[in-house]
Protein backbone atom coordinates (compact mmCIF):
# COMPACT_ATOMS: atom_id res chain seq x y z
CA UNK A 1 0.00 0.00 0.00
CA UNK A 2 1.38 3.40 -1.00
CA UNK A 3 0.21 6.76 0.36
CA UNK A 4 1.24 10.18 -0.84
CA UNK A 5 1.26 12.59 2.10
CA UNK A 6 0.67 16.31 1.54
CA UNK A 7 -1.87 18.95 0.61
CA UNK A 8 -2.49 17.03 -2.64
CA UNK A 9 -1.96 13.63 -1.06
CA UNK A 10 -4.33 10.71 -0.60
CA UNK A 11 -3.84 10.33 3.15
CA UNK A 12 -7.10 9.76 5.11
CA UNK A 13 -7.06 13.24 6.65
CA UNK A 14 -6.80 16.78 5.31
CA UNK A 15 -3.59 18.78 5.45
CA UNK A 16 -3.82 22.58 5.17
CA UNK A 17 -0.99 23.84 7.41
CA UNK A 18 1.08 26.39 5.38
CA UNK A 19 4.46 24.76 6.06
CA UNK A 20 3.35 21.45 4.49
CA UNK A 21 4.18 20.86 0.82
CA UNK A 22 1.66 19.69 -1.71
CA UNK A 23 3.52 16.36 -2.12
CA UNK A 24 5.40 16.28 1.13
CA UNK A 25 6.31 12.62 1.78
CA UNK A 26 5.69 9.01 0.78
CA UNK A 27 4.54 6.13 2.99
CA UNK A 28 4.79 2.47 1.96
CA UNK A 29 3.37 -0.63 3.65
CA UNK A 30 4.44 -4.07 2.49
CA UNK A 31 1.23 -6.01 3.16
CA UNK A 32 3.06 -9.35 2.96
CA UNK A 33 5.75 -8.61 5.52
CA UNK A 34 4.12 -5.74 7.41
CA UNK A 35 7.21 -3.57 6.94
CA UNK A 36 6.46 0.19 6.91
CA UNK A 37 8.73 2.90 5.53
CA UNK A 38 8.53 6.69 5.31
CA UNK A 39 10.40 8.88 2.85
CA UNK A 40 10.58 12.66 2.53
CA UNK A 41 9.81 14.01 -0.95
CA UNK A 42 12.29 16.92 -0.91
CA UNK A 43 9.76 19.00 1.02
CA UNK A 44 10.59 22.60 1.82
CA UNK A 45 10.18 22.33 5.58
CA UNK A 46 11.06 18.69 6.03
CA UNK A 47 9.59 15.51 7.46
CA UNK A 48 10.50 14.88 11.09
CA UNK A 49 10.40 11.73 13.24
CA UNK A 50 10.38 11.69 17.03
CA UNK A 51 13.39 9.88 18.48
CA UNK A 52 13.67 7.87 21.70
CA UNK A 53 14.95 10.92 23.58
CA UNK A 54 11.75 12.83 22.86
CA UNK A 55 13.09 15.17 20.19
CA UNK A 56 12.34 15.38 16.46
CA UNK A 57 14.96 14.43 13.90
CA UNK A 58 14.67 15.49 10.27
CA UNK A 59 14.19 12.53 7.96
CA UNK A 60 16.91 12.06 5.36
CA UNK A 61 16.24 9.41 2.78
CA UNK A 62 13.99 6.51 3.82
CA UNK A 63 13.34 5.26 7.35
CA UNK A 64 11.59 2.20 8.78
CA UNK A 65 8.69 3.23 10.99
CA UNK A 66 6.08 1.57 13.18
CA UNK A 67 2.38 2.17 13.86
CA UNK A 68 3.11 4.41 16.86
CA UNK A 69 5.92 6.42 15.27
CA UNK A 70 5.16 10.13 15.72
CA UNK A 71 5.74 12.17 12.56
CA UNK A 72 5.87 15.94 12.16
CA UNK A 73 5.32 17.63 8.83
CA UNK A 74 6.82 21.07 8.44
CA UNK A 75 6.70 23.35 11.43
CA UNK A 76 4.03 21.83 13.66
CA UNK A 77 1.56 19.28 12.23
CA UNK A 78 1.98 15.86 13.87
CA UNK A 79 0.37 12.45 13.45
CA UNK A 80 1.14 8.80 14.11
CA UNK A 81 1.77 6.29 11.36
CA UNK A 82 -1.27 4.27 12.42
CA UNK A 83 -3.41 7.28 11.46
CA UNK A 84 -2.48 6.60 7.84
CA UNK A 85 -3.66 3.00 7.96
CA UNK A 86 -7.43 3.17 8.05
CA UNK A 87 -9.10 -0.18 7.68
CA UNK A 88 -11.96 -0.12 5.23
CA UNK A 89 -15.23 -1.02 6.82
CA UNK A 90 -16.97 -3.86 5.00
CA UNK A 91 -20.05 -2.72 3.18
CA UNK A 92 -23.14 -3.67 5.09
CA UNK A 93 -25.80 -5.28 2.93
CA UNK A 94 -28.72 -2.99 2.42
CA UNK A 95 -31.69 -4.34 4.36
CA UNK A 96 -34.54 -5.50 2.16
CA UNK A 97 -37.56 -3.26 2.25
CA UNK A 98 -40.75 -5.17 2.97
CA UNK A 99 -44.02 -4.08 1.37
CA UNK A 100 -47.51 -5.40 2.14
CA UNK A 101 -49.37 -6.12 -1.13
CA UNK A 102 -52.58 -7.53 0.39
CA UNK A 103 -54.71 -4.86 -1.30
CA UNK A 104 -53.63 -6.19 -4.71
CA UNK A 105 -55.77 -9.28 -4.12
CA UNK A 106 -58.94 -7.14 -3.97
CA UNK A 107 -57.82 -5.15 -7.01
CA UNK A 108 -57.24 -8.33 -9.04
CA UNK A 109 -60.52 -9.94 -7.99
CA UNK A 110 -62.53 -6.74 -8.62
CA UNK A 111 -60.99 -6.39 -12.07
CA UNK A 112 -61.81 -9.97 -13.04
CA UNK A 113 -65.38 -9.77 -11.70
CA UNK A 114 -65.99 -6.62 -13.72
CA UNK A 115 -64.35 -8.13 -16.79
CA UNK A 116 -66.52 -11.26 -16.72
CA UNK A 117 -69.67 -9.20 -16.13
CA UNK A 118 -68.86 -6.88 -19.03
CA UNK A 119 -68.07 -9.81 -21.33
CA UNK A 120 -71.47 -11.33 -20.50
CA UNK A 121 -73.14 -8.02 -21.33
CA UNK A 122 -71.22 -7.91 -24.62
CA UNK A 123 -72.75 -11.28 -25.55
CA UNK A 124 -76.19 -9.95 -24.66
CA UNK A 125 -75.70 -6.95 -26.93
CA UNK A 126 -74.70 -9.25 -29.81
CA UNK A 127 -77.93 -11.18 -29.25
CA UNK A 128 -79.90 -7.92 -29.16
CA UNK A 129 -78.43 -6.92 -32.53
CA UNK A 130 -79.58 -10.19 -34.03
CA UNK A 131 -82.98 -9.88 -32.36
CA UNK A 132 -83.46 -6.38 -33.78
CA UNK A 133 -83.44 -7.83 -37.29
CA UNK A 134 -86.22 -10.23 -36.31
CA UNK A 135 -88.08 -7.32 -34.71
CA UNK A 136 -88.59 -5.71 -38.11
CA UNK A 137 -90.16 -8.86 -39.51
CA UNK A 138 -92.31 -9.27 -36.40
CA UNK A 139 -93.46 -5.66 -36.64
CA UNK A 140 -94.43 -6.17 -40.28
CA UNK A 141 -96.44 -9.29 -39.39
CA UNK A 142 -98.26 -7.44 -36.59
CA UNK A 143 -99.14 -4.57 -38.95
CA UNK A 144 -100.43 -7.04 -41.54
CA UNK A 145 -102.63 -8.68 -38.95
CA UNK A 146 -103.98 -5.45 -37.49
CA UNK A 147 -104.34 -3.30 -40.61
CA UNK A 148 -106.28 -4.11 -43.80
CA UNK A 149 -104.30 -4.49 -47.01
CA UNK A 150 -105.61 -1.22 -48.44
CA UNK A 151 -105.79 0.89 -45.24
CA UNK A 152 -103.83 3.68 -46.97
CA UNK A 153 -106.16 3.81 -49.95
CA UNK A 154 -104.57 1.15 -52.11
CA UNK A 155 -102.57 -2.03 -51.62
CA UNK A 156 -99.19 -0.66 -52.82
CA UNK A 157 -99.22 2.37 -50.52
CA UNK A 158 -100.30 0.23 -47.58
CA UNK A 159 -97.46 -2.24 -48.22
CA UNK A 160 -94.93 0.62 -48.47
CA UNK A 161 -96.08 2.02 -45.14
CA UNK A 162 -95.76 -1.39 -43.51
CA UNK A 163 -92.19 -1.78 -44.87
CA UNK A 164 -91.29 1.72 -43.67
CA UNK A 165 -92.68 0.90 -40.23
CA UNK A 166 -90.54 -2.23 -40.11
CA UNK A 167 -87.41 -0.29 -41.10
CA UNK A 168 -88.11 2.36 -38.45
CA UNK A 169 -88.56 -0.35 -35.82
CA UNK A 170 -85.25 -1.94 -36.81
CA UNK A 171 -83.46 1.44 -36.84
CA UNK A 172 -84.86 2.43 -33.44
CA UNK A 173 -83.78 -0.87 -31.89
CA UNK A 174 -80.31 -0.50 -33.40
CA UNK A 175 -79.97 2.98 -31.91
CA UNK A 176 -80.82 1.62 -28.46
CA UNK A 177 -78.34 -1.25 -28.88
CA UNK A 178 -75.64 1.15 -30.12
CA UNK A 179 -76.08 3.40 -27.07
CA UNK A 180 -75.77 0.39 -24.77
CA UNK A 181 -72.69 -0.82 -26.68
CA UNK A 182 -70.91 2.55 -26.42
CA UNK A 183 -71.60 2.65 -22.69
CA UNK A 184 -70.24 -0.89 -22.38
CA UNK A 185 -67.05 0.02 -24.25
CA UNK A 186 -66.56 2.98 -21.92
CA UNK A 187 -66.96 0.77 -18.85
CA UNK A 188 -64.49 -1.76 -20.26
CA UNK A 189 -61.94 1.01 -20.80
CA UNK A 190 -62.46 2.28 -17.25
CA UNK A 191 -61.96 -1.22 -15.86
CA UNK A 192 -58.70 -1.68 -17.81
CA UNK A 193 -57.39 1.75 -16.80
CA UNK A 194 -58.20 1.05 -13.15
CA UNK A 195 -56.36 -2.28 -13.34
CA UNK A 196 -53.26 -0.86 -15.06
CA UNK A 197 -53.06 1.97 -12.54
CA UNK A 198 -53.65 -0.05 -9.36
CA UNK A 199 -52.23 -3.53 -9.99
CA UNK A 200 -48.63 -2.42 -9.46
CA UNK A 201 -45.77 -2.67 -7.00
CA UNK A 202 -46.63 -0.20 -4.20
CA UNK A 203 -43.00 0.98 -4.07
CA UNK A 204 -41.84 1.39 -7.69
CA UNK A 205 -45.11 1.25 -9.67
CA UNK A 206 -44.10 -1.78 -11.77
CA UNK A 207 -47.23 -3.23 -13.42
CA UNK A 208 -47.71 -6.98 -12.97
CA UNK A 209 -49.79 -7.48 -16.10
CA UNK A 210 -52.33 -10.30 -15.74
CA UNK A 211 -50.17 -12.39 -13.40
CA UNK A 212 -52.16 -14.06 -10.65
CA UNK A 213 -51.93 -12.39 -7.25
CA UNK A 214 -51.01 -15.74 -5.65
CA UNK A 215 -48.06 -16.11 -8.05
CA UNK A 216 -46.79 -12.61 -7.28
CA UNK A 217 -46.98 -13.33 -3.55
CA UNK A 218 -45.27 -16.71 -4.01
CA UNK A 219 -42.34 -15.12 -5.88
CA UNK A 220 -41.84 -12.91 -2.84
CA UNK A 221 -40.11 -9.98 -4.54
CA UNK A 222 -40.81 -7.26 -7.08
CA UNK A 223 -39.65 -8.46 -10.52
CA UNK A 224 -38.34 -4.98 -11.32
CA UNK A 225 -34.54 -5.27 -11.12
CA UNK A 226 -34.11 -1.75 -9.78
CA UNK A 227 -36.60 -2.37 -6.95
CA UNK A 228 -36.64 -6.00 -5.75
CA UNK A 229 -38.46 -5.09 -2.54
CA UNK A 230 -39.78 -8.02 -0.50
CA UNK A 231 -43.51 -8.75 -0.61
CA UNK A 232 -45.77 -9.85 2.21
CA UNK A 233 -49.51 -10.29 2.10
CA UNK A 234 -52.55 -12.45 2.71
Amino acid sequence: MDILIGKLGNQPFQLTEPSISREHAFFHLDEKTGKMTLKDNNSTNGTWIMTTNGGFKRLVGEAVVGPNTLVRLGAQYTFRIKDLIVKKQPLQPKPEETVDISELRDIYETYNRNKMSLEAKTSNIMMMRMASLSLGSLFAIVLSMLLPKDFAGDTTASAAIKVAGSIIAIGFSWIIVDIKNKNLIKRKDQNERYFRKKYCCPKCGYHFGTKLYENILAEGKCPNGSCRCKFTGK
